[in-house]
């Protein structure tokens, strides 16, 4: 009887499980040659995540750079790599992809892979900055054999960074269940006009730029509804304040009800530094809700602009505010950029698609490493290792 290949994804936070990782485990799981495990952060949304106990192992991870919690997450995921019969590998985010490529070349896994959800250094930040962060993704380049990006601008940068994995770099992209997502048929009809923004409250998100965009808003009195928690509440608690706008915004935590909450807004915004690829605005084009986004990597993969929604320059609030005035007060605008981000989404983000890419690539690399034997029928078109297609 031949073992199952046995994969591991490694990622922060029990969040991030719930997000990026429950559907496509559950779907390898249930349909594939492939048993997937998690590795995550202990939390209150494991429950949520539908795998049995015994699929979900809970380390203590840290988020920030201390020396020490880093040397201790690197000697544990590397006794539990070896405890356990892994094919492979699979990283996720900035800490967890470091440490967990690491330990997975300690540990000797066969097959490592890491995704970056948007590098940690981006097209924002000062050049001296981010080299020490390139210099950090050169060399842990080389301790995975495939790197996936989830733009297209990433792959395209990556030969410029000379980032060398051995078996190539790709785009998989990303999707979302558009079960929880089903297009709205009526538009809502708030007493107050709802923007939504869903992220966690971190300087990353950016939330800030659309809490100074308000005040050029006051002639259409916006309620804004901010989901999410985080480090920032109480910094954008306190520029309220100051602008007189605290029965403005609501601050509603992390919540459950998002397909809800989308499909009871005007607007949708995203003024992120930085992004992978963005589910919040995939979600919102799939109920039909017009969007606002930075233009920024991974945003302006989902948005097109002036077409499915709106792009404006980062830190640009005066065209934030105008954009967000021109669609709340034209009923006819939100309806067309609805129904056309309504069907790119149908069109380009289905999760079940990105997941079945992910496991024939899954396939194509065991092979390139001489781990398993071509099989037929494949899922889909075979991915070339090392040619970069999705």
């Amino acid at each position: 009887m031949t073992t199952a290949p046995r994969i591991l994804d490694i990622v922060n936070t029990d969040h991030a499980a719930l997000h990026f990782l429950a559907y496509r485990v559950r779907w390898i799981n249930r349909h594939t040659e492939f048993e997937n495990d998690i590795i995550c952060s202990p939390g209150p949304h494991l429950s949520r995540i539908g795998l049995p106990p015994s699929r979900i192992t809970t380390m203590d991870i840290p988020r920030g750079m201390s020396p020490r919690s880093l040397a201790v997450f690197l000697l544990r995921l590397t006794r539990h790599l070896r405890a356990k019969p892994y094919t492979i590998v699979h990283t996720h985010n900035s800490i967890t992809g470091a440490i967990g490529r690491v330990a997975a070349r300690i540990a000797r896994i066969p097959l490592t892979i890491h995704t970056t959800h948007g590098f940690h250094f981006h097209e924002n930040m000062g050049r001296m900055r981010s080299l020490p962060f390139i210099a950090a993704e050169r060399a842990l380049s080389r301790c995975c054999d495939v790197l996936l990006c989830q733009n297209r601008e990433e792959l395209d940068l990556v030969p410029r960074l000379r980032l060398q994995p051995h078996l190539g770099v790709h785009h998989v992209g990303n999707g979302i269940d558009l079960r929880f997502f089903p297009a709205r048929t009526t538009e809502p009809n708030n007493p107050r006009p709802v923007i939504l923004f869903v992220g966690r409250l971190e300087p990353v998100k950016n939330q800030m730029m659309l809490l100074r965009a308000l005040p050029l808003l006051r002639d259409l009195n916006p309620i804004v509804q901010l989901v999410g928690d985080g480090p920032s509440r109480a910094e954008y608690e306190a520029e309220l304040r100051q602008l007189g706008l605290t029965d403005s915004v609501q601050f509603l935590g992390y919540r459950y009800d998002v397909p809800e909450l989308t499909a009871a807004a005007d607007v949708v915004v995203l003024t992120s530094l930085k992004e992978g690829i963005p589910r919040a605005l995939m979600q919102a084009s799939a109920v039909g809700v017009p969007v606002v986004a930075t233009d920024v990597k991974g945003s302006r993969e989902v948005i097109v602009d002036g077409q499915t929604g709106f792009l404006v320059q980062l830190g640009d609030f005066h065209t934030l505010a105008k954009r967000l005035a021109s669609l709340l007060q034209d009923r006819a605008l939100r309806r067309d950029m609805s129904l056309r981000a309504m069907t790119h989404a149908r069109q380009q983000f289905d999760e079940e698609r990105v997941v079945e890419r992910l496991v024939q690539l899954y396939r194509e690399a065991l092979l390139a490493r001489g781990l398993a034997e071509a099989a037929e029928p494949a899922l889909i078109e075979p991915v070339r290792v090392g040619q970069g297609r999705a």
